[in-house]
């Protein structure tokens, strides 16, 4: 079977490094409604039943709907925790990674220091790193929208940020380059975010997990909740290790990879995070945070999924954590939220796409590289060889793709996933990237 092969350091939502393949076997037929008189529980335990059945889930799901729980479930690939799976096990009070929604916690934390009258999401960095470069146009409220120009990850660490503390992380970001100037773009940063978790600490004069310990899990009593690298972490007693496949090999994730910096690594469980995504509809955290009446914030890497959602306007929160990582992350946000919402939803279902031929006067059109920013400016080259588009990175032949239709093309007849063109305005094509459950864009640079 043809199989691509994408690479990258490290995402904040994926790390990418896995077989294309071996992702998800999921065609969604079968068209359903909620009515009045269905049943939320119902239908959601049936999509996410048939999902699992399809070994595309293994986690715990939380759904509420008007003040009162839908579902509280974990769903196993392995029917008891015994077989050659077992060490994906899980029960709903499974504490797992939270990875970037501890980025929801320091926006929290910023607001609530603000309400305090502590600091401004206003005052430039240079208030509290006075040497900081650019500084002086970087705000508080830049670094929490990824609007400071900070690239993704640093880029001087030489794949180590396991081992520094804060201030030998600082000092590494004031090495690093803009990407754009400040508030002119919106582009995700850990690097960003490592600067408010310090600045969080410097105001309140607590380590960032002690801010959050006295700010959140105690009064909202998170007692499952915490921080990995917290001098107290007795509380976490049924942690789950993430697992992702290779070679169709299911790999269990017992380390933490070095490049990842240690503040931010918070664990919780899916009853403890649906309590934070409730509170944030408090003053004065839903003023900021909110969008169109909805917070929410996704996280992930290699082998670990989160997600939290609550929509203030139709009262449904849903919130689901998973320890295994070839799920259809974006379709399952999606479809939850019909089934929450009463829309039509489809139940997922094995599929076998059908390759059709196209002219190579169609394929030409889609010749050249492509950068997707948001993935550490992974660039992928699609060239037309024999009727085909094939695949490059780094010079190095990833694979062939097949026409589904004129811009949509898959590697695998099996898989979901695709790699779509689009025109731009400027007559230009961006190419979307399908990539384990999620869409990423690639805009062509030559």
């Amino acid at each position: 079977m043809q199989s691509i092969l994408f690479q990258s350091k490290k995402v904040s939502l994926f790390l990418i490094f896995f077989i294309l393949c071996s992702c998800q076997k999921t065609q969604y037929s079968s068209s359903y409604k909620n009515t009045e008189t269905s049943s939320f529980s119902k239908n959601a335990d049936e999509y996410m039943t048939a999902l699992t059945n399809l070994g595309q889930f293994n986690g715990v799901v939380l759904l509420e709907k008007n003040g009162k729980e839908v579902l509280k479930k974990a769903y196993n690939l392995s029917e008891k925790p015994v077989d050659s799976l077992s060490s994906l096990w899980i029960t709903s009070q499974s504490q797992f990674d939270l990875r970037s929604i501890a980025k929801l916690f320091a926006k929290a934390s910023i607001i609530k220091l603000e309400s305090e009258g502590k600091l401004k999401q206003s005052d430039f960095l240079n208030k509290y790193i006075s040497d900081f470069p650019n500084g002086n146009k970087i705000t508080l409220e830049h670094l929490m929208h990824n609007r400071s120009g900070l690239p993704r990850e640093l880029t001087t660490n030489n794949n180590n940020c396991f081992d520094l503390g804060s201030e030998e992380i600082i000092a590494l970001a004031k090495k690093e380059k803009l990407e754009f100037e400040p508030n002119t773009d919106e582009r995700y940063s850990n690097v960003g975010f490592q600067i408010l978790y310090y600045v969080i600490s410097q105001i309140s004069q607590k380590s960032y997990h002690n801010y959050l310990k006295e700010a959140f899990f105690e009064p909202l009593e998170m007692t499952n909740s915490g921080a990995h690298f917290d001098f107290d972490t007795s509380n976490l007693k049924k942690y789950v290790y993430g697992h992702y496949k290779k070679d169709e090999q299911l790999i269990s994730v017992l380390e933490f990879p070095k490049e990842d910096c240690k503040t931010g690594h918070l664990y919780s469980t899916v009853e403890d995070l649906s309590k934070f995504i409730n509170y944030l509809g408090n003053e004065p955290y839903f003023s900021d945070l909110n969008e169109e009446n909805q917070i929410g914030h996704a996280g992930g890497t290699q082998g670990k999924r989160a997600y939290t959602f609550k929509n203030y306007e139709q009262n449904y929160s849903l919130t689901f954590l998973s320890n295994y990582d070839e799920i259809p992350f974006q379709q399952i946000v999606e479809d939850l939220k019909k089934i929450l919402e009463g829309k039509p939803y489809q139940i997922p279902k094995e599929i076998n796409r059908i390759e059709i031929k196209l002219p190579t006067t169609v394929l030409s059109r889609y010749e050249g590289t492509y950068d997707f920013a948001e993935i550490e400016h992974l660039q992928l080259e699609f060239i037309l060889e024999d009727g085909y588009l094939m695949a490059y990175q780094n010079e190095k032949l990833n694979g062939k793709l097949f026409a589904e239709n004129d811009s949509t093309f898959f590697w695998d007849k099996k898989s979901k996933e695709s790699v779509v063109f689009r025109k731009k305005e400027n007559e230009e094509y961006k190419a979307l990237l399908d990539f384990k459950g999620v869409r990423w864009e690639g805009l062509k640079v030559e």
